[in-house]
């Protein structure tokens, strides 16, 4: 009676977290099953890594929506912890800690439960499950970009996807911009989270007090609105503003252009209004897209610097598939094939 009582009283468990039965747990560890051997052919190794780690190793670049975001607690030394929100930054640690960066390059992969406190988008819950893939201290060359967005769309397609599209985009297009325009920290820090929250009017806004001439500020102003094929990329050609901007166009150029030699360039679309909630990005960023959802299925891109942080610098780029995400796309219809999903 008394443990009646209980769940008569109280929620079983914390709003935000969810149970997988067995019919759905069957379903999601095939999908991750078609995940585990598109990485393994590939050549990448599996890493486990603990579920909490300090506070301050987590929020490094993490950006300001995803330090909101995480789950923190005190630990019985008094320091600071938090369950990991995403798993880029302790892949980072992992290769500085334990492996030998210059040694590279290490292909891991991972399939894991991550943490975060807004639980408000589709396909998310405060504790969510990500598949991805890291490549540390490789060459770090427009191949080897190739070759990450390859991979991202085959996985994709080999766990069932067929109807989807992977948005390209390049940090360094619009943030070399701002470099080069000498634009505080503080407003690139706004003009970023615009971006990432595909707010137009925030961004216009940003644009809006940096007073800077009407010519400049319309460059700024259009070229979150360039998307399409390779034309798109004559075209931001003329809104490039400083060197590293046009080095950007030059590299997402050499990327589309090994994707339409894959024979994988049909899935592809440069965007380059696109920009991910982190900070860590540097170069190549790019996201999946699937009919009947509005969030991306995963997505991920270059971090050359984040390495840094831990002592080791070296190139890097990976990506992350957002499980539950992919389980939705796979069961509308116009996303799934007769695979038993």
């Amino acid at each position: 009676m008394e443990r009646e009582d209980l769940y008569s009283r109280i929620p079983t468990i914390p709003e935000g977290l969810r149970d997988i039965l067995p019919a759905e747990a069957k379903v999601r560890r095939e999908t991750e099953g078609r995940l585990r051997r598109a990485f393994e052919a590939r050549g990448f190794g599996e890493v486990i890594c603990p579920t909490f780690e300090f506070y301050d190793l987590l929020s490094v670049e993490a950006g300001s929506a995803i330090k909101r975001d995480m789950v923190r607690f005190m630990g019985s030394d008094g320091r600071l912890l938090a369950l990991r929100p995403e798993m880029t930054t302790t892949i980072a640690r992992v290769a500085a800690q334990r492996l030998d960066p210059a040694a590279g390059p290490h292909s891991l992969y991972y399939i894991a439960n991550v943490f975060r406190e807004d639980f408000s988008k589709q396909g998310r819950t405060r504790e969510f499950w990500q598949a991805g893939v890291e490549v540390i201290g490789g060459a770090g060359g427009a191949d080897e970009d190739i070759g990450i967005v390859s991979l991202f769309i085959e996985a994709l397609a080999g766990a069932g996807l067929t109807d989807f599209q992977v948005g390209l985009g390049q940090t360094a297009f619009l943030d070399g911009a701002f470099k080069a325009l000498s634009v505080s920290e503080a407003d690139r820090v706004q003009l970023r989270s615009a971006l990432a929250e595909r707010s137009l009017v925030d961004y216009k806004s940003a644009v809006g007090g940096l007073e800077l001439d009407d010519k400049t500020a319309a460059k700024l102003l259009a070229a979150p609105g360039l998307r399409g094929g390779a034309k798109v990329l004559e075209a931001a050609k003329e809104l490039a503003i400083g060197d590293e901007a046009l080095s950007a166009l030059a590299r997402l150029e050499n990327i589309y252009a090994g994707l339409k030699s894959g024979g994988l360039v049909e899935r592809a679309v440069i965007d380059l209004g696109l920009w991910r909630s982190f900070d860590y990005y540097t170069g190549l960023i790019f996201e999946a897209y699937a009919p009947g959802l509005g969030v991306p299925v995963g997505g991920g891109g270059r971090y050359d610097k984040l390495l840094s942080e831990f002592g080791r610098p070296a190139p890097a780029a990976g990506f992350a598939v957002g499980l539950e995400r992919l389980q939705l796309a796979l069961t509308h219809p116009k996303t799934t094939r007769g695979a038993g999903l």
